[in-house]
């Protein structure tokens, strides 16, 4: 780790952000405590799930698009919890997203549409990163960073009201331990982040007994600032 660890500071030129996740539910486990800070503060966020979830559950009596549904219903609810301004889902079966071009262009299309400057995505170089949906989510999120800025790319996209060219400005990856430089204490919110969380039922039917996992993982990190409970960001430097 590195010595000085910078927390919520580093987003203070944040006017927009985004967060590019696999599935309903991985923003509010993976950073749920640092968005709700900062809707607090004003910031506007946006809220993007390439699959529908459509497969995460041990029910087999349940059929994938009623899941589907209860999915999306689960993410508005857990949205208003935290203050997102909107939600997208772009519709990918669960378990299959690849980070292929037509991913990269629907994630472009919403750097435009949302004039976002501040991103969150997975990390995708993590060895410890073995979900390929994240891993795909995280690399389409990156890869479209960069096109996203060129009027000459899906030009189409530009015609659309109030879109404009991209310009993210920050990019911070979440689930990494690849010398995180971002550790954002979550103690205080930490009852919002939990029932943002337990918003998505299907997923934790049994409330909080189901999420002891994120209780562990948030409060191994919250030891390195000495908290109980924290998140934490690793910055990719872009131009």
């Amino acid at each position: 780790m590195p010595q000085e660890l910078r927390n919520l500071d580093a987003f203070a030129e944040t006017k927009r952000l985004i967060v590019v996740a696999a599935h309903p539910d991985d923003l509010e486990t993976m950073c749920g405590g640092t968005i709700y800070q900062l809707a607090q503060r004003g910031i506007e966020i946006f809220s993007v799930n390439c699959t529908l979830g459509d497969i995460g559950t041990s029910d087999a009596g349940v059929s994938r698009p009623a899941l589907a549904a209860r999915r999306l219903e689960e993410t508005e609810a857990a949205a208003e919890l935290l203050g997102i301004r909107q939600t997208f889902n772009l519709g990918r079966p669960d378990g299959e997203l690849l980070p292929d071009l037509a991913l990269r262009a629907e994630i472009a299309r919403l750097y435009r549409l949302t004039q976002a400057d501040t991103l969150f995505t997975f990390d995708p170089f993590w060895t410890g990163q073995i979900h390929p949906d994240h891993r795909a989510a995280g690399q389409a999120a990156l890869d479209a960073y960069m096109p996203s800025k060129m009027p000459l790319y899906q030009p189409a996209q530009l015609n659309e009201q109030g879109t404009g060219l991209g310009c993210l400005e920050r990019i911070f990856v979440f689930s990494t331990d690849r010398n995180p430089d971002v550790v954002v204490d979550v103690t205080a919110v930490y009852t919002q982040k939990i029932a943002a969380s337990l918003a998505h039922k299907s997923q934790f039917p049994e409330g909080e007994a189901n999420l002891d996992w994120l209780k562990e993982i948030d409060g191994s990190i919250g030891e390195k600032i000495s908290v109980t409970f924290a998140e934490q960001f690793k910055q990719i430097d872009v131009w």
